[in-house]
């Protein structure tokens, strides 16, 4: 079986962290997902500066700020793009992990690959599964919610979302774990357009916990290796 190779997303150096473009990011899942069916899988790995994406089931009426000060007192424009992906609105900044598991459907290893669309609903539950692994590798204990995507703490507390498409047997777009982003940022929208549903972080739990945070890189690189053992493909 064969597994995802990863491919990082970097750009300018914004608060010192080096983060990708949006654009860039679509770029180049378009690229990407417009290969033979035969090429190889792949993760993208990235950090945005602050942007605001809205996905096929709308939400710009639930976009209540277009712009953030920053830590120096300055304030600037956030970006808002739509985008192929199931769901509705989200934000990604700084502090953010972001993956975007390029992968053939219908050709990873069953029972995510069964028949010739493969089962995405199962793709979501996978990609669940792989980021509560990462967050008890770091004692920090999750849930997932009937009929909701994503990662939360408990029902009205998320950790990260989970928005999908699929194009010609390519998934694109993917998964956001908060590991260390302003939360105050995710006041610019109603996530992922629930009433009462408020954003938190690795980081906030495990210090009203009274654990140790991990680093943002030890946290990625753990990620990273629980999808790449999930997502293999079983046809070589």
């Amino acid at each position: 079986m064969t597994t995802p190779r990863v491919e990082r997303l970097d750009g300018p150096l914004h608060d010192g962290r080096p983060l990708c473009p949006y654009p860039d990011a679509l770029a180049r899942m378009d690229a990407l997902t417009a290969r033979p069916r035969d090429a190889d899988d792949v993760l993208l790995v990235a950090e945005h500066p602050p942007t605001i994406t809205v996905g096929r089931k709308g939400g710009h009426a639930l976009i209540h700020g277009r712009s953030l000060r920053g830590r120096d007192g300055t304030t600037r424009a956030v970006e808002v793009y739509d985008v192929a992906r199931g769901g509705s609105l989200t934000y990604h900044g700084p502090g953010q992990l972001v993956i975007y598991p390029i992968v053939q459907l219908p050709a990873l290893q069953g029972p995510i690959g069964r028949g010739p669309l493969g089962d995405l609903p199962r793709l979501v539950r996978e990609l669940e599964a792989a980021m509560q692994a990462s967050c008890a590798e770091f004692s920090l204990p999750t849930v997932v919610r009937e009929g909701f995507s994503g990662v939360w703490i408990d029902d009205r507390t998320k950790l990260a979302s989970i928005g999908l498409g699929v194009r010609n047997g390519w998934t694109f777009h993917g998964l956001a774990l908060n590991v260390e982003p302003r939360l105050e940022a995710f006041e610019l929208i109603t996530p992922c357009a629930l009433d009462g549903v408020r954003m938190t972080s690795m980081r906030r739990e495990l210090e009203r916990r009274g654990l140790p945070v991990p680093t943002y890189d030890a946290v990625r690189e753990h990620l990273v290796a629980e999808l790449g053992r999930r997502l293999r493909r079983a046809i070589a």
